[in-house]
């Protein structure tokens, strides 16, 4: 039995170090020498699940509960795996469902575990239930108050409320409780205003060096988090290196080709023509109340969806993927051109969307859909939905790049973001299809420009309250007090007033962006 724990602990070491092919080698001769200990399963689960063999990882764990119904932390994995489906997914609510229950079984069976609890409270943070999201959070940093990662999560929840300071309280005891939480020390730089000397960016600074270059997470991370500090203190030079480092080792863990795009955006064109529209005009569904809310990452969208939603009758839905999952549901093969077999399929593809919309939108009968790449699906929008309020958002596109460039994407969703050359190219790209749409669908796009909003606040709100047919409420101009959760990369900026701070910012950096600027076209 001495040997059998030393092997279990050699095993168990071997994990942290995140070899996980060498974890995978041992765990499955232990299992042959030991097929009933029910631990080894969800060591093996881990393992696999971290090489992306999830197929495999499903598979372990359900034989570990067939051996041991009772081990409560195989569940809480096994609900890890269908939580993190469910954001790529198109079956996402079957997945969220079954997470759910597998999380409250592990919860049932040993509720001196706080991992499930914390996983359930993130789980209820994704729907927007944040009152339930907090109070699993809370229990599980009762249950162990030194589990740094519940305290984290909190902080995320309650950024995304707008409580800033509480989330400072829980982002500053999970870095008390492991200094080297790298996690934790990048979201407390979003929300902190640095000062020269600042005792946290010093300890940014300390624990960066201390980092091994073979961490490439946290060395990616940490920069994010210096660039931004840097930025603050105005040490542009320092800041744009920091930046420059952590783009280069996000460029690395995603796939992008600009060919492809560039493919992808001449296959728009080609489909979406006037005769097409003019073919399918009536086969949508005509039911009002559709807002979306496009342009490019960073360009001013979650700002618009906070005035807008601040309105009594509308609600914000965030960044909901139901367009992008339609498309991939009825179309073959991912041709564009394939959805139009069947001229009833319009109609149908219009229902499903404001019946997905329905089931989260509060009974109100006008929504917000603010997914920025939404602007690729503007033709097959209006056909779907003929009397949707189609918003674009747009901004000086110096200041857009470099914003983009700047902030962390989680998610391998945004890969064009990690390459000032591959951003200017995809940005051409962007708004060479914005000016087509326009051409396209005249009168049909609200072209509102993030410097004019600055400028003109009031009358541009009143103006985009008058194409989204609503009547004038002070809510709108007092956004900032909108109460409802931000996930976005703005969800501190718009917990405030409208600042002018941001506009020409790319001048700060201008020496060292202005050569990757030069192939910029508008």
């Amino acid at each position: 039995m001495k040997n059998l724990k030393e092997e279990i602990q050699k095993a168990v070491n071997i994990y942290k170090t995140g070899n996980l092919l060498k974890t995978e080698q041992i765990v499955k001769e232990l299992i042959d020498q030991n097929p009933k200990m029910v631990f080894l399963y969800n060591l093996l689960g881990l393992a696999l699940t971290g090489q992306n063999k999830i197929d495999e990882a499903i598979n372990c764990y359900e034989k570990g509960i067939k051996i041991d119904p009772g081990y409560a932390m195989i569940y809480n994995n096994l609900g890890q795996i269908f939580y993190n489906k469910s954001s790529v997914d198109k079956n996402s609510k079957k997945y969220i469902k079954k997470a759910e229950d597998l999380y409250r079984k592990s919860i049932l069976l040993d509720k001196k575990i706080p991992e499930p609890l914390t996983n359930l409270g993130t789980l209820y943070n994704s729907l927007n239930y944040n009152e339930e999201s907090i109070k699993y959070h809370k229990k599980a940093i009762q249950i162990n108050p030194n589990f740094y990662y519940a305290h984290l999560n909190l902080a995320n929840v309650l950024i995304s409320i707008g409580k800033l300071s509480d989330a400072r309280k829980y982002l500053k005891e999970s870095i008390a409780i492991n200094p080297n939480f790298f996690h934790a020390h990048r979201l407390l730089s979003r929300i902190t205003i640095y000062k020269k000397n600042d005792e946290h960016l010093s300890q940014l600074s300390t624990l960066y060096e201390k980092i091994e270059e073979n961490n490439t997470e946290a060395k990616m991370i940490l920069a994010y988090a210096l660039g931004k500090a840097h930025e603050d203190i105005k040490d542009f030079d320092r800041s744009f290196g920091f930046f420059i480092k952590a783009n280069s080792h996000s460029r690395k863990k995603v796939n992008f080709s600009l060919n492809d795009e560039i493919n992808k955006f001449k296959e728009i064109k080609k489909t979406y023509t006037k005769d097409l529209l003019n073919k399918y005009k009536e086969s949508g569904t005509e039911s009002p109340g559709a807002i979306f809310i496009v342009g490019m990452p960073r360009s001013g969208t979650t700002l618009i969806e906070q005035i807008l939603s601040n309105h009594t009758k509308v609600f914000g839905a965030d960044e909901v993927e139901f367009i992008p999952n339609l498309i991939e549901k009825y179309s073959h093969n991912k041709k564009l051109n394939s959805i139009f077999k069947n001229k009833n399929i319009l109609k149908k593809i219009g229902n499903e969307y404001l019946a997905n919309m329905k089931e989260i939108s509060n009974n109100l009968k006008i929504t917000t859909d603010k997914l920025p790449i939404n602007f690729l699906y503007l033709g097959l929008i209006k056909l779907i939905l003929p009397k949707s309020k189609i918003i674009h958002c747009y901004r000086n596109s110096k200041d857009n790049i470099l914003s983009i460039f700047k902030n962390y994407f989680p998610g391998k969703k945004i890969n064009f973001a990690y390459n000032l050359n591959e951003i200017v190219s995809y940005y051409n790209l962007y708004y060479d299809l914005m000016n087509y749409w326009n051409n396209l669908l005249p009168n049909s796009i609200f072209n509102i420009k993030y410097e004019n909003l600055v400028i003109n606040t009031k009358e541009e709100i009143k103006n985009l309250l008058n194409f989204c047919d609503l009547e004038w409420e002070n809510n709108c101009l007092e956004f900032y007090n909108n109460k409802r959760a931000v996930k976005t990369a703005s969800d501190i900026q718009v917990r405030n007033k409208i600042y002018n701070t941001s506009i020409n910012s790319w001048k700060n950096y201008r020496k060292f962006l202005d050569e990757y600027y030069v192939d910029l076209k508008y």
